[in-house]
């Protein structure tokens, strides 16, 4: 008999190294599905770069009006370039590098773990 589509439960008298694991594993999903939900999706690089698309607006209130709908559509691509320049700039300081990775990684830390 299979229990295709139910969720495994494990008994009273299961290890702790399973419930170990399965916390981990649950972590790993919810950071996995924030991750996805809150940095939105990269749009192609083709479409941000037309030439095509590129004018003058005709004011302000639509020059601003632009600036906000292509920030928030290209929000991922934007922040792609921020950080590769970022690196890029840190290469030739090693230290600051190993320095923003650490903070990188408890900022990330900390973030995916509150509640």
């Amino acid at each position: 008999m299979t229990n295709y589509g139910t969720i495994p439960t494990s008994s009273g008298g299961g290890s702790s190294s399973s419930s170990t694991f399965s916390n981990i594993a649950y972590i790993s999903r919810a950071a996995k599905d924030r991750i996805r939900d809150g940095l939105g999706t990269l749009r192609p690089w083709k479409s941000m770069l037309d030439i095509r698309s590129f004018g003058l607006p005709g004011n302000i209130a639509n020059a601003i009006g632009r600036l906000k709908t292509n920030s928030a559509y290209f929000r991922m691509n934007y922040a792609a370039i921020v950080l590769g320049i970022l690196f890029l700039s840190l290469l030739w300081h090693p230290i600051s590098l190993i320095v923003y990775i650490a903070a990188m990684a408890g900022w990330l830390f900390l973030y995916f773990l509150r509640d």
